[in-house]
């Protein structure tokens, strides 16, 4: 005991020289989040975020090492490296890339910030930077100034050796409070505020360009692009038009988003910039610069939070403010877009018809090939077994009476050539429209599809009434190509499918948690659904990230009644 009231003093210094480095690492996080904010160095944060891992990983040690307190990392399992497709590339956000290197960093980032012990690592920094420093260094003060007021600072040097077991375990005590696991996980995705404020400045950059749209000659291609982006970047789908020419309502659309555009976008973007910029960056910088530096923090800057210390609370504030700000801004962006350069409701009829048509013909193609396949299948199974069958009888009315030995022969062979016609005219009919379909409907036609598949599926369906014939054929076809692919290619261990009806919408969704990476532009199965879905009004979303899981949702319209 006495080893360790004669020792805290000195592991409180050390502690001390502890959060000094938590404090550089904390102002790294504060500069590489204005750094990649501003100028989109998006590479610099997981570096930021390893230099305070370091240092909360070396409190976690300590604590052990003094205290005998262990203080498990709570860090999530890093996710694993990304695999090329088919073809040799790699996707990550909707691009593709030639080497890991851009998709490894992405998910990185997204592990990273997405974490919560990666914010609890961040406010254990902050307070130790002052409240730690305050009971790390407590001790060691009274301890100094009692030694400079000898005789009378007796008394401190007493207090201050007898206190600084306590103030360390106090300080272990809080550590482990802040370091250790939580049971609680993120109510939301830092990484995707940061990529929606990307989108907001990306947006605010497009808006400002509307005035050089106006007097391009190709400015249609400009909207079309700033449709695709309504519904990438901002959640809400714009149909485009099949016209190829620039129309009024384009040409209104850019010289009024200049002005609209800019306010729906520009306010998270200035709350980032001038809480990094204009108040915590200019009160931090003051700290290392000379007396004869120009002092940053002069002016109307410093003054609206009332001090210096103030402003950097209020300037990392305004940062979170606008971060969170950002989807919201991006999704009004994209209703204004929506409201700007939707189709007119003639556009949107001749659009209609045009895709009822492209409908009809791939429906009329989809069953002329059907009845290819079904010509071919008859031909060379059922139908050759059933000439077999016929040859086979005659053969059995010579035999009869002079062989007997042999015409049993020859009619064992019938009975099995007979069952194996009678097989493969079954599945021909169930490739056509299962039974159980027709007897039971939708809902046991898939659980019996899931008992088939060679691996777990689980079920769950939410069908308060039968729906029409060509709806259940169409669902259950759709969800038999889903789970063939999932098979084949997933290498999944369980699959999960819901169907449930939504007034008049049935929704079709199936999950596997295999490898992922699945993308319907360059597979022939996953378009042979979504056109199989398109005659009935259907659309079809995949959500694939690499690494799984595989999210595949489908919905088509039904009648009511």
């Amino acid at each position: 005991m006495l080893r360790t009231i004669a020792i805290a003093p000195v592991r409180g210094v050390i502690l001390a020289g502890l959060s000094l480095l938590g404090l550089g690492a904390l102002l790294a996080h504060v500069l590489v989040l204005i750094l990649t904010t501003s100028f989109g160095l998006i590479f610099l944060v997981p570096w930021a975020v390893d230099q305070g891992r370091r240092v909360t990983n070396a409190r976690r040690k300590l604590a052990a090492r003094w205290d005998l307190v262990y203080i498990a990392q709570p860090y999530a399992p890093e996710p694993a490296p990304p695999q090329p497709d088919a073809e040799g590339f790699y996707p990550s956000e909707g691009w593709l890339y030639k080497t890991p290197r851009m998709p490894n960093l992405y998910a990185k980032i997204d592990w990273m910030l997405d974490d919560r012990a990666t914010w609890r690592d961040f406010a254990w920094l902050l307070l130790n930077a002052t409240v730690g420093n305050v009971l790390a260094l407590a001790p060691a003060a009274l301890i100094v100034y009692g030694a400079l007021t000898v005789p009378w600072g007796v008394v401190l040097i007493v207090l201050g050796f007898l206190s600084a077991p306590v103030l360390l375990r106090l300080h272990t005590s809080g550590s482990r409070a802040l370091l250790g696991p939580t049971r609680r996980g993120m109510r939301g995705r830092p990484s995707q505020w940061l990529l929606d404020w990307g989108h907001c400045a990306a947006l605010a950059g497009l808006s400002l360009f509307g005035l050089v749209a106006l007097v391009a000659p190709r400015a249609w291609r400009v909207a079309n692009y700033r449709r695709r982006v309504a519904g990438d970047w901002c959640g809400v789908p714009v149909a485009k038009p099949f016209a190829t020419r620039t129309t009024k309502r384009d040409r209104m659309f850019f010289a009024v988003d200049p002005v609209v555009g800019l306010l729906i976008t520009v306010v998270p973007v200035q709350l980032v910039v001038y809480g990094g910029w204009g108040l915590a960056l200019p009160q931090t910088w003051r700290w290392f610069a000379g007396p004869n530096e120009p002092d940053w923090a002069a002016g109307w800057y410093g003054q609206i939070a009332g001090s210096d210390w103030l402003a950097i609370p209020v300037g990392v504030a305004l940062v979170a403010v606008g971060l969170r700000l950002s989807g919201p801004a991006a999704r009004l962006n994209g209703l204004w877009t929506r409201l700007m350069l939707a189709p007119s409701p003639e556009q949107a009829l001749a659009q209609r018809v045009r895709e009822l048509t492209q409908t009809r013909a791939e429906a009329t193609d989809t069953a002329e090939a059907e009845l290819r396949r079904i010509e071919r299948d008859l031909h060379d199974g059922a139908q050759a077994r059933l000439v077999a069958m016929g040859l086979g009888l005659g053969a059995l009315e010579q035999l009869i009476d002079q062989d007997p030995g042999r015409a049993k022969e020859v009619l064992s062979k019938v009975r099995n050539n007979s069952a194996k016609a009678l097989a493969e005219l079954r599945d021909l009919v169930r490739g056509i429209h299962p039974p159980v379909l027709a007897d039971r409907g939708l809902g046991d036609a898939v659980r019996a599809l899931a008992l088939d598949t060679p691996l777990p599926v689980k079920v769950h369906v939410d069908l308060p009434r039968r729906l029409d014939p060509p709806i259940e054929t169409a669902a259950y076809f759709a969800v038999s190509e889903v789970l063939t692919n999932v098979t084949k290619h997933a290498e999944a261990t369980a699959v999960q499918v819901d169907i449930r009806l939504v007034e008049d919408a049935l929704e079709l969704t199936v999950r596997d948690d295999g490898r992922g990476g699945a993308d319907m532009s360059r597979g022939t199965g996953l378009r042979g659904v979504a056109r199989r879905l398109s005659a009935f009004d259907g659309v079809m979303t995949v959500q694939s990230p690499v690494g799984g899981p595989t999210t595949v949702q489908m919905t088509l319209r039904v009648s009511e009644g």
